[in-house]
């Protein structure tokens, strides 16, 4: 009789720990939205000419656009 109440404690251990790891695991598991509203634009017009800037909200870093239309903020070389 006591070997099997020690089975079902075993059994029922074993079923909370598994049940524990389970929701560890599936409330880590989702995907990773990008920040929204990080980067700023500001455009400044100059006579004829157009100066657009953009401000990364999180570091500070503010860079010049020239002829680095399309390209990703980190690769963007600046002024």
């Amino acid at each position: 009789m006591k070997l099997t109440i020690q089975r079902k404690g075993f059994a029922l251990f074993a079923l909370g720990i598994g049940l524990m790891l389970a929701l560890l695991l599936l409330t880590g598991a989702g995907t990773q939205e990008p920040p929204v509203g990080r980067y700023r634009m500001a455009v400044t017009v100059r006579n004829n000419f157009t100066d657009i800037y953009v401000i990364d909200t999180v570091t500070g870093v503010v860079k010049y656009l020239g002829n680095d239309e399309g390209k990703p903020f980190d690769q963007i070389r600046g002024k």
